[in-house]
C-alpha cells in the first residue's frame, strides 16, 4: 500500500494562497502544509487554520522571500541593500555564512513554536535546505525538534536519513505548472506503488498580490481545481491508496 503525503507549500505568501490551500486540506485531498512565518499573512493563515480546526502543520523554512524575522543588521549576509532575502537561492546560497543561517533559521523555529501550533515537519522556500552548507543546519534544527525533514532528492534523503531523521522514501515535484493535471497526478501516484510519497503542491485562489510577487501564479488555481475535484478523491480511495500527513513518518 502507497502512503500518500500531498503538502502545499507557501502557507502565510497571500491571502489567496492561504484560502486555496485551506480549501485544499478540507475539501480535497491535501494531508499537511507548511506556513512562512515571515510574511504579511503568517496571521491571516493562523487564524484560517485555528478557525478549521487544524493544530498541526509544517515550517516552510524561508531564506528567499520577503524580510528576515531577525533584524537585517543581524544577519547581513541573507539579505540584500533594502535588508530583503534574495529571491534566487542559487545566487544567495554562495553569500550566506552559515551563524546568520542557523541564526534566522533558529528564530523562525521559535517564532512558529509561539503560535501554539503543533510541528508536522520541515521543508523550505525554494528548495533552499537542499543545499548542502544550508542542509546540515536544517538537520540539526530537526534533530533538535524530533521532525520529519523534506528529502528533495536521492542525495539528500539519503544523507537526512544518515542524520537519524524520517523522511519519505520518494518525493514528487513534478505536480507543477503544466504538470498540474488531473492525468498527471494519477500517474505520479501510480507509480509509486507502496512506501511513502510526498507529492509537493502549491494550491491558490490567486490575487493580485500573488501575481505581483510570484511567477508561479495561475497554474496554483488549475492545482486547487484538480485537487478538490471528485475525481481525484474517487481515484484515491479506489486505488488503495491510504492519505497520511508527515505526523505518520517515524523519527
Amino acid at each position: 500500500m502507497l502512503d500518500l503525503i500531498i503538502n502545499a507549500d507557501d502557507l502565510g505568501l497571500t491571502s489567496g494562497c492561504n484560502e486555496g490551500i485551506i480549501k485544499a486540506i478540507t475539501k480535497g485531498i491535501v494531508t499537511d502544509t507548511t506556513l512562512m512565518v515571515n510574511t504579511d499573512f503568517t496571521q491571516d493563515a493562523i487564524g484560517k487554520l485555528k478557525q478549521h480546526g487544524i493544530t498541526r502543520v509544517g515550517l516552510h523554512l524561508n531564506l528567499t522571500f520577503g524580510e528576515p524575522v531577525l533584524a537585517a543588521g543581524q544577519v547581513p549576509s541573507l539579505v540584500d541593500a533594502q535588508g530583503r532575502f534574495r529571491r534566487k537561492a542559487a545566487e544567495t546560497v554562495p553569500l550566506m555564512k552559515s551563524i546568520d543561517v542557523k541564526r534566522e533559521l533558529s528564530a523562525q523555529v521559535a517564532k512558529f513554536l509561539a503560535t501554539g501550533l503543533g510541528l508536522t515537519h520541515l521543508d523550505s522556500h525554494h528548495h533552499a535546505h537542499t543545499y548542502p552548507a544550508i542542509l546540515d543546519i536544517v538537520i540539526d534544527l530537526a534533530q533538535q525538534l524530533h521532525v520529519p525533514l523534506r528529502q528533495g532528492n536521492e542525495t539528500v534523503r539519503q544523507t537526512i536519513k544518515k542524520a537519524g531523521i524520517a523522511a519519505t522514501d520518494a518525493i514528487s515535484l513534478n505536480f507543477y505548472e503544466q504538470g498540474a493535471t488531473l492525468d498527471n497526478l494519477k500517474q505520479i501516484i501510480q507509480s509509486h506503488p507502496c512506501g511513502t510519497l510526498e507529492i509537493m503542491c502549491h494550491p491558490a485562489n490567486p490575487d493580485q498580490l500573488l501575481y505581483d510577487i510570484s511567477s508561479y501564479n495561475h497554474w496554483r488555481e488549475n492545482e486547487l481545481a484538480v485537487l478538490t475535484s471528485q475525481e481525484i478523491q474517487d481515484f484515491i480511495k479506489n486505488n488503495g491508496v491510504r492519505l497520511v500527513g508527515f505526523d505518520a513518518l517515524q523519527v
